[in-house]
């Protein structure tokens, strides 16, 4: 045998998952088919809740500390809001999911970068037999990292992930240092784009602008939305570098995340945050709940991966399904809930506390109240069918 474990993909799941089922002492081959450091399509923010997953610190590759948000819905006034203390961290991908791989191999993982994945088998055995265009690999545990509707859950038969969002971003540069307004805060334009929203975001030396919405009825709309959130905040769309297009997947109910001596993690299983379309969460979350599942795997105390499912359905699951419930309903009328969060400080303190992990969307549905809580199900399904009126696909 190769390896105990191979883990596809060297994002913030694949690393993570890599790292911590290292650290249980198993050998672990990690492959990408990128040469790193190599750049991905994401904004880059990292919440409070979200670093404090991992057990070292992000610091060697912030950028920007975000400790305010600028809210707008459409194009009307602009209310800013200071969350007191820090929020969130900016980052670029090239650099953190390097830096994450490099925790990895101090760990003893195995790291190969440009390694392409053509083909993911279960052997009549068992095992896993993972072949790439340097040759095949073989191990006990195989998990996919590698995205959307990636190579290993495709070859071993998982569910495809049918809807989600879309999201168009890029870069502006500002050698100098980027305009002050922008930095230490988020720029949030709603209402624009339905099932999203757009972003500016501070980096060292450039804005990352983007724009999301629901994939089947945003696609088109993205560019013409991008310039105009541009020309919303004085910025020049024509000197927008690297202009991306990506898939943020939204995992349905009952897909199936792991099977035998398996698994998915990160964007591979669909877990992204419904309402925010924030991915790197769930991503350290499920890369750090796969591990006690092999750990068990690999010494015969478990016959399948399916603890690791159960660990998301305790600690994940729950929290997925009420940020989609609350997406319905703020979808069907955004402006409301912009309007609290610019005005009401008890409807502000609650999304800080939220991205600074010291909430969760289940205990913030309770605390905004027993009759939200209760109305969230009828409500959001009513969202739903407003959203589907008002977008129908296609």
């Amino acid at each position: 045998m190769d390896s105990d474990v191979i883990v596809v993909g060297a994002g913030p799941a694949g690393s993570t998952a890599a790292r911590e089922i290292a650290a249980a002492g198993a050998g672990v081959l990690l492959l990408d088919r990128a040469r790193f450091p190599r750049d991905k399509p994401c904004g880059g923010g990292v919440t409070v809740r979200c670093a404090e997953l991992l057990p070292f610190s992000i610091a060697p590759v912030v950028e920007d500390v975000v400790t305010r948000a600028r809210l707008r819905i459409r194009d009307g006034r602009e209310i800013e809001r200071d969350g007191g203390r820090t929020l969130s961290y900016m980052t670029q991908r090239r650099r953190l999911d390097a830096f994450l791989v490099e925790r990895a191999q101090e760990r003893g993982v195995d790291f190969r970068d440009g390694q392409l994945v053509t083909d993911v088998a279960r052997r009549p055995d068992g095992t896993f037999a993972v072949t790439t265009r340097d040759g095949t690999h073989r191990a006990r545990v195989v998990i996919g990292a590698d995205g959307a509707n990636g190579v290993v859950g495709n070859r071993l038969g998982y569910d495809a992930i049918a809807d989600g969002a879309v999201a168009l971003e890029g870069n502006i540069r500002f050698p100098g240092g980027v305009p002050a307004e922008f930095r230490g805060r988020v720029t949030l334009n709603f209402g624009y784009l339905p099932g999203g929203y757009g972003w500016v975001f501070a980096k060292g030396d450039h804005l990352n602008v983007g724009v999301g919405g629901w994939r089947r009825v945003a696609g088109a709309r993205l560019r013409p939305a991008l310039r105009h959130l541009c020309r919303l905040y004085g910025l020049d769309a024509e000197r927008i570098e690297g202009l991306r297009g990506h898939l943020l997947p939204i995992q349905q109910r009952g897909m199936t995340i792991a099977a035998q001596g398996s698994a998915l993690v990160g964007d591979a299983a669909g877990l992204v945050d419904p309402l925010s379309g924030e991915g790197i969460y769930a991503a350290l979350a499920s890369g750090i709940a796969v591990a006690p599942a092999v750990r068990d795997y690999l010494a015969g105390a478990a016959s399948t991966l399916a603890g690791y499912r159960a660990a998301l359905e305790r600690e994940l699951l729950p929290e997925t399904a009420t940020s989609a419930a609350l997406m319905a309903i703020f979808q069907a009328s955004p402006a409301p809930f912009i309007w609290l969060m610019q005005h009401s400080d008890r409807f502000w303190e609650g999304a800080c506390r939220l991205v600074r992990g010291e909430t969760t969307y289940v205990a913030l549905s309770h605390t905004l109240g027993r009759p939200m809580h209760a109305l969230l199900g009828p409500t959001a399904a009513i969202g739903r069918r407003v959203n589907a009126r008002r977008h129908p696909p296609g």
